[in-house]
């Protein structure tokens, strides 16, 4: 993680003679005049656990082996999505720390995006392995301990970072405001 985003300095990605400037800042900005990251977060936090539950299941399951490939696909989609999430929410940070600095809140929740993005791909990485030990019993076991272990701490991940950003957009919100 760069400090640039925390200081809410856009890192600008070099012109391309294909995509003007703008075009490549802007791409993870907004979707029809709104934030795009509300939008892309939502996505990740339902399908990210579902597909790590999926994975394990693949991975334990003899039966279910068969649908290894279609897994690793899911997998890789799910791994985009979080990729998107994460590019999302940089850019609505340069955003919203143009006139205040960002909350302790918010500087987990965006050093913790960035591990997430990782974990992600390690999800996907876990899938290949799946597709790859399908047909190795032998191996299976050793692609069943590693899917679990990564399934629950990308799960785990998952809701801190939901968590750490709820409570940046939230918490303030909530405490002074009544119920209704």
């Amino acid at each position: 993680m760069s400090q640039d985003v925390l200081a809410a300095e856009p890192v600008l990605a070099p012109s391309s003679p294909l995509l003007p400037l703008e075009m490549v800042v802007h791409v993870f900005d907004t979707i029809s005049g709104l934030p795009l990251h509300p939008l892309a977060v939502h996505a990740v936090v339902v399908l990210l656990p579902v597909m790590c539950l999926v994975t394990i299941a693949v991975a334990v399951r003899a039966s279910l082996r068969r649908f290894a490939r279609v897994v690793l696909v899911l997998d890789v989609l799910v791994f985009l999505a979080t990729f998107v999430a994460k590019e999302s929410g940089e850019q609505l940070l340069a955003r919203v720390t143009q006139f205040s600095t960002a909350s302790h809140d918010l500087r987990l929740h965006v050093q913790w995006a960035d591990r997430l993005v990782v974990l992600a791909l390690g999800m996907v990485v876990v899938a290949a392995i799946l597709v790859f030990t399908q047909n190795r019993p032998g191996l299976a076991r050793y692609a069943a301990v590693i899917a679990l272990l990564g399934g629950l701490v990308t799960i785990g991940t998952t809701v801190w970072v939901g968590d750490t950003g709820a409570r940046a957009v939230w918490s303030q919100t909530i405490a002074n405001t009544k119920a209704p």
